[in-house]
């Protein structure tokens, strides 16, 4: 069983996914970016620490689902940045294919290994990252 943990520092969300991601775990992360989204008041960038995801039961229907309802339900229209904090192929190849559903839309996301990377990419001190209290 998966896990998911969501707190919003200045103007990143940030998100912490461990154990079995599946659909009704994805489901529960959209919902509550959704909610986040709706009570923000400037445009929120997100960072997710998935390395410790270990295993991926998801369709490709199931994530093809959550990139349409998240295109649907994005109001504010400004881009945002989105990085994906991985640490093996499994992780990373799940954030690929959903990177690859949302091309072309607002959300501009990166899968990346190294914090620092996250970090320049983001626009934020690296300190702010690995200080995450979920």
């Amino acid at each position: 069983m998966g896990t998911y943990k969501t707190k919003i520092i200045d103007n990143i969300i940030c998100g912490k996914i461990d154990g079995e991601l599946n659909a009704s775990l994805a489901n529960e992360w959209v919902e509550k970016l959704e909610e986040q989204e709706a009570s923000a008041k400037e445009t929120l960038h997100r960072f997710y620490d998935v390395r410790d995801i270990n295993a991926i039961h998801l369709s490709f229907d199931d994530l093809w689902a959550i990139a349409q309802r998240r295109l649907d339900t994005y109001q504010a229209g400004d881009e945002n940045l989105s990085a994906f904090w991985v640490s093996t192929p499994l992780n990373y190849g799940v954030a690929r294919m959903y990177q690859a559903l949302t091309d072309g839309t607002p959300f501009k996301i990166e899968v990346l290994y190294k914090l620092e990377e996250v970090a320049d990419f983001l626009g934020v001190d690296i300190e702010l990252l690995e200080n995450v209290s979920y």
